[in-house]
């Protein structure tokens, strides 16, 4: 039965098989109590081509099967008799729309998929997104639910009437195991409105916010929310049979990867902060206040009621480097490794040879500052005698001169910052680290684990089955430092002049941009 299940032996050895369905793969590890991580298994993301960027759409019964052969492939190579539990973890936000037979009603939108800027562009001019954020922390971004619903309500209605509910990725592989449908708290919070602030039905507040944004129609859609420290349910036997684990068993099922990075990186005190280096940049931090803001999302810790997670999502991640990579070294990036790569950069001077880039390579809302217009991304400075190691050394700083730019935004809003903690594809490139930290001037900290969006999904999940009390001490305990990079000094003050100009150019194209679009404004013709 749903929940039907009891701790009947806390003396042996529980292992945690979770799974993180990320943007670019599909991962699954059985992860041990001291965070050791055997049968680790990965799968690209399945991505439907037939739809161009800003969209991004994906299948979902093939995301679903390309998570089922992941987990098998992992259940092959370890021993799981010891297997207490399963935990999933996903990528934020995005539409992942269910019919009455709880099957899928047509493609999933990802966070990626930006056709719902103009709607955010026009919702933030009627000041709708501060008056969101009073109940949500969180001001909406192209990236949100509620936007991409609206979206799709305009442009694609037949859609809409297609759904009977609507979840989130991490829920909708959560029902695949268990059968039992839900939304993890952690997504729904910062979308539709915080649990502890407010007094009376949760759903009121859902209700408020879709009000303000004229989606009341959205509100039946809205599956129940649920703690992600409570199981889904238990894996049926039909998929216990596929991927050889026994049947029965508890799924637990978020928070999505930014709060169990946090976590896995072992990122669990006030002064400390978190970077995760994935196709998209996460940088984020506790607070120990509410309060609405301009600057990225705010998460409830999942178990402690004083702190906050604040965390700045763009796409100033990977795939600006895979990008450049790809275009620059095209004739040898078959046989080119990374680790070669960066070795030729760290010899490149500081600022690239006076060279910057802007990482706006994705054209949504994707910075840590409300900028009108799109920005893409470019380079500064360019001048006859650049080469292509110039240009990719500028890649590498661009990305922590903005990672550093949030830092900065970041640090104010609670206790001083002290040191970054990093994980991700990027967050073993030790080029990068480097960077951060003169960027930042900030220490930064590699732990002793690759996957901490695993390692924090089976932290909850083994304090929601009561072999820990507490996630924190988890985290202090199960993750250590494996590198730490300090700040250059001269380093930190050309990276902070850095930083000012693209501050500076930034604020003069949104005021060009205000002040064109006033003035087409006053010459359009009235009807």
């Amino acid at each position: 039965m749903y929940g039907d299940f009891t701790v009947t032996n806390k003396s042996f050895d529980p292992h945690i098989l979770a799974v993180d369905i990320g943007t670019t793969s599909i991962k699954a590890g059985l992860i041990a109590p001291d965070g050791a991580i055997s049968g680790l298994s990965q799968h690209a993301t399945p991505y439907l081509y037939t739809t161009h960027p800003p969209g991004f759409e994906i299948d979902m019964d093939a995301l679903a099967a390309a998570t089922i052969t992941t987990i098998q492939a992992c259940c092959t190579a370890v021993d799981t008799d010891a297997l207490a539990a399963i935990a999933v973890t996903a990528q934020g936000d995005g539409v992942w729309p269910l019919d009455r037979a709880h099957r899928p009603a047509g493609p999933a939108l990802i966070w990626r998929d930006g056709r719902s800027d103009s709607i955010l562009r026009q919702w933030r001019s009627e000041g709708r997104l501060s008056a969101v954020a009073r109940f949500t922390g969180t001001y909406p971004t192209s990236a949100h639910q509620t936007t991409q619903m609206a979206w799709l309500n305009t442009h694609a209605p037949e859609r809409i009437d297609s759904m009977h509910k609507v979840v989130f990725a991490e829920d909708w592989i959560g029902y695949v195991l268990t059968g039992n449908l839900g939304v993890c708290s952690a997504n729904y919070e910062h979308t539709y409105g915080h649990f502890r602030l407010q007094q009376g039905d949760i759903t009121q507040t859902a209700a408020d916010v879709l009000h303000l944004l004229d989606l009341d129609w959205l509100a039946p859609l809205l599956p129940e929310p649920l703690s992600p420290l409570s199981a889904r349910g238990v894996l049926q036997r039909t998929v216990a049979n596929q991927i050889g684990a026994t049947a029965g068993i508890p799924v637990f099922v978020g928070p999505f990867d930014v709060l169990t990075a946090a976590l896995g990186v072992g990122a669990v005190d006030l002064a400390q902060a978190s970077s995760i280096w994935g196709t998209a940049a996460i940088h984020q931090r506790w607070v120990s206040t509410f309060s609405p803001s301009d600057i990225g999302y705010i998460v409830s810790h999942p178990q402690s009621s004083d702190r906050w997670l604040r965390f700045v999502a763009t796409s100033a991640g990977m795939v600006n480097l895979d990008y450049w990579r790809n275009l620059l070294f095209s004739n040898e990036s078959a046989s080119l490794e990374w680790a070669t790569l960066e070795s030729q950069l760290a010899h490149s001077a500081n600022r690239a040879d006076g060279l910057l880039y802007l990482p706006y390579l994705t054209a949504a809302d994707e910075r840590s500052e409300p900028i009108a217009g799109v920005v893409g991304a470019g380079f500064l400075g360019v001048q006859e005698h650049h080469q292509k190691h110039d240009f990719l050394r500028a890649v590498y700083e661009g990305l922590a001169v903005q990672a550093a730019r949030i830092f900065r935004r970041l640090d104010t809003l609670d206790s001083p910052l002290q040191e970054v903690r990093i994980a991700g594809g990027g967050g073993q490139s030790t080029l990068l680290a480097r960077l951060l930290a003169s960027a930042a001037n900030l220490r930064v900290v590699r732990p002793n684990t690759t996957e901490a969006s695993l390692l924090g999904a089976a932290m909850v999940a083994l304090v929601g089955l009561g072999y820990a009390d507490s996630i924190d001490q988890l985290a202090q305990t199960m993750v250590q430092p494996q590198a730490i990079y300090e700040p250059d000094p001269m380093a930190v003050l050309r990276y902070q002049e850095s930083a000012t100009l693209i501050d500076a150019l930034l604020h003069q194209l949104t005021h060009r941009e205000r002040i064109t679009g006033a003035a087409a404004d006053s010459v359009r013709p009235t009807a």
